[in-house]
């Protein structure tokens, strides 16, 4: 109709006013639709956040374990940026991260580098406590980070967790001190923690912090959100949010928890809605929420269509039916917790 308005407009040698008016009242119509189209395909939606001032991490990063190891090539070749590791991950995968970097020729700059540095954990995980025992113990955090960026073949890592909060929380304290003078020195722009839950929290912070912890992450994902031990609960979330600190979630797709995300009818459901993937649609409800993720493949096809998560958002009702996925069951469905996979 509005085509059919602007044709008689040109074809009229004398438009009346009741016609200009009418042709600049569908002009404005049009540049309303087409604004409101703009903002439906979601074009201005960040893809870092953050994380400390002048630190941008990327919303989605890439990590792996020895038992699983991904593809950090075809990651950066795909565009991703963000890569993540840990020096009880294995020399091996600190080595692949470290010559994917290196082979990518991409700026140093341009990329993100999160690694984590070890203390023996507080329960529940004795066999990585063999092996702290047998190899750090005797060291230092500054130490052992050291040791972690040497192996990734980069000067400066651009974020350093803790990886665990230690046995006792003197212990904690004093590690992540040590940590504080990793990053004052110049070795680390932000510096984080992992597996943290609200409480653990607040007793870092009532000890006096120098330099503040930029991220808290932990397993987190549709269907496991409702365990307080390592963080994994919405109160920890929120607590981060009040403290400052962005939140990143290991497991985001469950591979490591054993929640079925991928299989979940509702996740399914929305997927198809929108024409994505259950992975696409359990990764945006995360950064959908100011969530960074942390996740994991050595197929390349699996690695693109994590990245393609910004075109797209999620209505609130969906947003709360994949919260709901998991309420009400130990642990948020939580099937098994392997020390060995543990990240």
């Amino acid at each position: 109709q509005v085509c059919k308005i602007s044709l008689a407009f040109r074809k009229s040698p004398f438009p009346s006013p009741a016609m200009v008016r009418l042709f600049v009242a569908s002009a404005v119509l049009i540049s309303a639709m087409l604004a409101c189209s703009a903002t439906n395909t979601v074009t201005d939606v960040p893809t870092t956040v953050e994380i400390a001032p002048g630190v941008n991490m990327p919303y989605v990063n890439l990590g792996g374990v020895h038992s699983h190891p991904s593809n950090y090539t075809a990651w950066l070749e795909l565009g991703g940026t963000g890569l993540d590791s840990a020096l009880m991950y294995g020399d091996d995968v600190q080595l692949a991260v470290g010559d994917a970097i290196e082979a990518s020729k991409i700026p140093r700059d341009k990329l993100f580098v999160t690694s984590k540095v070890p203390c023996c954990p507080a329960s529940g995980i004795s066999n990585w406590c063999d092996w702290y025992d047998a190899e750090y113990k005797e060291l230092s955090a500054f130490t052992r980070a050291k040791i972690d960026a040497r192996l990734l073949g980069i000067e400066v890592v651009d974020l350093m967790l803790l990886h665990w909060p230690c046995t006792t929380m003197e212990q904690t304290i004093a590690t992540y001190r040590s940590l504080e003078e990793f990053a004052l020195a110049g070795k680390a722009r932000a510096i984080g923690v992992s597996n943290f839950n609200a409480t653990v929290i607040d007793a870092l912070y009532a000890a006096g912090l120098r330099v503040p912890p930029a991220v808290n992450q932990c397993g987190f994902s549709v269907g496991n959100h409702n365990t307080s031990k390592r963080g994994r609960d919405f109160e920890t979330l929120s607590k981060c949010k009040e403290r400052g600190i962005t939140y990143s979630a290991f497991s985001p797709l469950g591979g490591l928890s054993g929640v079925d995300v991928l299989g979940n009818t509702v996740v399914k459901s929305i997927g198809q809605k929108h024409g994505k993937s259950s992975a696409q649609v359990a990764l945006r409800w995360l950064t959908q929420q100011g969530i960074v993720v942390v996740t994991a493949s050595d197929k390349a096809s699996h690695l693109k269509t994590d990245l393609e998560i910004f075109d797209f958002t999620l209505a609130d009702d969906e947003m709360n039916a994949l919260r709901k996925v998991g309420d009400g069951m130990i642990g948020g469905g939580i099937a098994r917790e392997e020390p060995s996979l543990l990240v």
